[in-house]
């Protein structure tokens, strides 16, 4: 059995699947966190399809970026897993994890996941999923630069990247909402497009999240300690 978890945005998701077959895949985007929901729905969906920690051979797992404290959690539960159990970790970028319903437009993909403190992180794929802007935090505004042509966008900061774009009369493709949210199940299908990051053993101490930027409140911290007149 192999177990697939994303916890790298406010919403979450987990699935199952066995011998090639998907037979669980949960959603969660609710106001408690990740600390809350992930442990209680893995117990569930494992009771549900028959399994125990046991019959996890392998775990598919979404480094970031995205939340800092919800990657540490997700990352906490599959190293806590491997760790006990002996197994391989297989880690995805979240930008490709977004990407991937959009590869049926044979288009390239921008990749846009809000990143808070009015900022974005984007990457930007071709039709194979290989990498053509490699990932970055980004203003909203620098869109504006990007080239949008015969580009389709996806991820969680659609929604305000498109009213950016509209309220400037720019046209641009955007993925439906429903292909917005990144599913846990689409880590399955990751293999067949990428090379994973793979930890296993005294590697599993290396299973860090992504990080492209400081934290939020690495962020507020230092702007707390910079003295009026000084520069940050």
């Amino acid at each position: 059995m192999k177990l697939a978890i994303d916890s790298s945005q406010s919403s979450g998701s987990i699935a199952i699947s066995d011998q090639g077959r998907l037979l669980y895949s949960a959603f969660f985007d609710i106001r408690i966190t990740h600390s809350e929901t992930l442990m209680p729905t893995l117990d569930s969906a494992m009771k549900l399809c028959g399994f125990t920690p046991e019959d996890i051979e392998e775990i598919s797992v979404c480094l970031g970026p995205g939340s800092f404290t919800g990657l540490r959690i997700g990352l906490a539960t599959a190293k806590g897993i491997a760790f006990a159990r002996g197994i391989d970790v297989l880690g995805y970028n979240s930008l490709e994890l977004a990407a991937v319903p959009c590869l049926i437009t044979g288009k390239r993909i921008l990749t846009l996941i809000d990143a808070k403190m009015k900022e974005l992180y984007a990457a930007a794929f071709d039709e194979k999923l290989n990498c053509i802007v490699s990932p970055r935090v980004i203003s909203p505004t620098d869109i504006l630069d990007w080239d949008i042509n015969s580009s389709i966008l996806t991820g969680s900061a659609v929604p305000q990247v498109r009213e950016l774009l509209e309220d400037k009369g720019i046209m641009a493709e955007y993925a439906p909402d429903f292909m917005l949210a990144p599913k846990a199940e689409l880590l399955f299908s990751l293999p067949a497009y990428l090379k994973p990051r793979v930890y296993s053993g005294l590697s599993l101490a290396d299973l860090e999240p992504l990080y492209i930027r400081k934290s939020t409140a690495q962020i507020r911290a230092k702007r707390s300690v910079v003295q009026p007149g000084s520069k940050a």
